[in-house]
């Protein structure tokens, strides 16, 4: 039977590994495809965000809401798109995932850029860079910072948007990412522009050319030859303009990148009539023409050859059907028989399941309550112990107070007459008998201090250390926070007062102090009492491992008893913090 629920666990465990590797390929697959097929990005993220609800992965149930919403604002679906981005917030930040909310923020800004919403691309621009920068995510942290230069560079506000492009240049350049670096460098440019600025603008989109250049990103390069010839047209220098509009159309045709290769026949044109030089100017503007018609055609051949091939394929479907149709019917018979055949393996696998669940359960509750019997058995023990040891201390308490004391006392009182009748002065002996007497009385006190019998913790803890320190051998200091009402059941004062003499014992006896700090709290909900001393210290752990922590072990059970415990900090040579906590709701009960 144990085999079989670990056989069973073990393909549970496996499945939902399987699963939440599935979901990942499924989210890598709708990024992959962000730049080539926007329904693709949907699709994928779809079925990653079905999966992951499913199964409960949260996490990724947010990655996947996140990329539905990326697919339909690729798709131009835009309040598609904000209804995902808003599922997607309202689940990272159910599991406080900054890193997931740092990157949706950041493409949140680029959407609501889109949409001319600059309040909101304000607020979750802000919002990306803000827990980008906590999280100190080199990825993140720079396309946010750059997606906010973004926003300003669409509000026309050119300082804030060259200082956040500025920014970002900087952090993509601290994780040496060189193609983040070429974008700052022309977003910034355009702020530049804006600025009129044009000289520190060709020069950043000199940078830009030859970082991309460096990492052969040909379309970026050309880009960035594009940019310096329209600055060049800002400027009016015409000539320079053309050459670089020039090599523009150059190199469109040789990346066969066909819009670019249109923009640059048109910008030729204008180029060319402005500088006056209306044939080449003509020629261009005929050729933007002539390429626009053969880019048309083209598209409208391909949408043609498109349809035809969903023709031939539907074709294809529909007799696929048909056979596929014929052997569903074939296989029906077969599938239904391995059905009865698994649903009855199933029905035994689950009957035995449960019954080994049943039987388990039976046995935790059997096995709790033996050891719950045990545990009451244990502490009535101890309870009976405790108070066997405080019954026979009151007991010697009161022989050596009304016995024993007053045996002193009368021989103290026969000496005196003895020496009244005979003349004999012997203050030796009258010392003696009253240095014997203080120490019985401080003994009858120590064992049972008589404020404790009043229930006044605060009194008895004064009175111990007045006896203890009698000849000044510390400094004591004590602090009473909030104790004047404390009312305490006797078991638990006892314990207190008790473990607070073994330790003030233990520190006169072995800390080699000269001070001693003692601090009783009063929480309402929490008893805090507090021992502090600047002595030796010592090694808890090896202590605890000898007979001399027997001490320290009789004070923790004693807290323990009352439902408290006691924590040590202390290191050879830094002295000893005690810390008696003890809950105040516990005491009515230990009552």
């Amino acid at each position: 039977m144990n085999r079989v629920l670990l056989l069973a666990l073990l393909l549970l465990f496996a499945g939902f590994k399987a699963g939440a590797q599935n979901i990942r390929q499924l989210l890598d697959s709708a990024r992959a495809n962000k730049q080539k097929d926007f329904g693709k990005v949907i699709s994928f993220a779809t079925q990653a965000y079905n999966e992951a609800k499913q199964s409960k992965q949260t996490k990724l149930e947010g990655e996947g809401a996140f990329l539905r919403g990326l697919g339909n604002y690729l798709s131009g679906k835009y309040d598609e798109s904000l209804r995902w981005y808003f599922q997607s917030e309202n689940i990272y930040s159910s599991i406080k995932d900054t890193s997931g909310l740092a990157e949706l923020y950041s493409d949140m800004t680029i959407f609501y850029l889109r949409t001319k919403k600059f309040k909101e691309a304000n607020e979750v621009s802000q919002k990306a860079v803000r827990f980008a920068d906590v999280i100190h995510a080199k990825k993140l942290l720079p396309t946010a910072v750059n997606n906010r230069g973004l926003m300003f560079l669409d509000m026309e506000n050119a300082d804030s948007a060259a200082t956040y492009f500025k920014r970002s240049y900087t952090l993509y350049k601290a994780d040496n990412d060189k193609v983040g670096m070429s974008y700052a460098l022309d977003y910034l440019a355009s702020a530049l522009s804006l600025k009129n600025q044009y000289e520190p603008a060709l020069k950043a989109l000199g940078e830009a050319k030859d970082l991309r250049a460096g990492v052969g990103d040909k379309i970026g390069e050309v880009l960035a030859v594009t940019n310096i010839g329209e600055i060049y047209l800002k400027q009016n220098k015409l000539k320079e303009a053309t050459g670089n509009f020039l090599e523009t159309l150059q190199e469109a045709k040789s990346l066969k990148y066909n819009e670019l290769e249109l923009y640059a026949y048109e910008i030729l044109g204008q180029t060319y009539a402005a500088r006056g030089m209306f044939k080449d100017a003509y020629e261009y503007q005929k050729q933007h023409l002539e390429f626009k018609n053969k880019v048309m055609d083209a598209k409208h051949s391909k949408d043609i050859e498109e349809l035809q091939t969903k023709y031939e394929t539907n074709k294809k479907e529909q007799e696929n059907k048909l056979l596929t149709a014929r052997s569903r019917e074939q296989e029906a018979e077969l599938s239904r028989n391995r059905i009865g055949i698994y649903a009855l393996l199933a029905t035994i696998i689950i009957a035995g399941l449960v019954l080994y669940l049943l039987y388990n359960r039976y046995r935790t509750r059997q096995q709790a309550k033996f050891n719950a019997a045990m545990l009451e058995e244990q502490r009535l023990r101890a309870q009976g112990i405790m108070d066997a040891e405080e019954n026979e201390r009151q007991r010697l308490a009161r022989e050596l107070h009304d016995g024993v004391g007053q045996l002193l006392c009368t021989a103290r009182r026969h000496v005196e007459i003895s020496q009244d009748n005979y003349n004999i002065t012997d203050d030796n002996a009258l010392q003696m008998i009253d240095d014997s007497i203080v120490e019985v009385r401080n003994l009858s006190h120590s064992m049972m201090p008589p404020y404790l019998l009043n229930k006044d913790l605060r009194q008895g803890i004064e009175e111990f250390i007045c006896r203890i320190n009698s000849k000044k051998q510390l400094e004591i200091h004590t602090e009473w926070v909030n104790t004047e009402n404390l009312d305490l059941d006797k078991t638990t004062m006892l314990m207190l007062y008790r473990s607070m003499q073994e330790i003030i014992g233990n520190i006169f006896k072995h800390a080699k102090a000269s001070s001693i700090h003692i601090e009783l709290i009063n929480h309402d909900t929490e008893l805090t009492l507090m021992i502090i001393d600047d002595g030796v210290g010592f090694d808890k752990e090896k202590l605890m491992r000898t007979s001399k922590g027997l001490g320290l072990k009789s004070i923790e059970s004693r807290i323990a008893y009352v439902g408290g415990h006691l924590d040590i900090d202390t290191q050879p040579g830094k002295g000893v913090t005690y810390v008696i906590e003890v809950p105040l709701q516990q005491i009515e009960a230990v009552a």
